[in-house]
C-alpha cells in the first residue's frame, strides 16, 4: 500500500512541477511528459531503499 500512495504523490507532484517548469520556460505544458518522468522517478525511489539494505549472511 505503501507503494501506492508513493507512486500516487509521485505523480501528482510531478504534474505541478511540469505546470510549473513549463510556465516558467514559457512553454506549452505537456503533462504525458510530466507522467512519464514522475512514474520513472517513482519508481526508482520504490526500489531503491530494497537496493540499498545491506547484506546479513549467517555464519554458522
Amino acid at each position: 500500500m505503501k507503494y501506492l500512495v508513493t507512486l500516487f504523490w509521485t505523480i501528482v507532484y510531478g504534474q505541478i512541477l511540469g505546470y510549473i517548469g513549463a510556465a516558467l520556460t514559457s512553454r506549452s505544458d505537456q503533462p504525458g511528459l510530466a507522467l512519464g518522468v514522475s512514474v520513472v522517478v517513482g519508481l526508482i525511489i520504490c526500489i531503491l531503499p530494497k537496493l540499498l539494505q545491506p547484506q546479513t549472511s549467517k555464519k554458522g
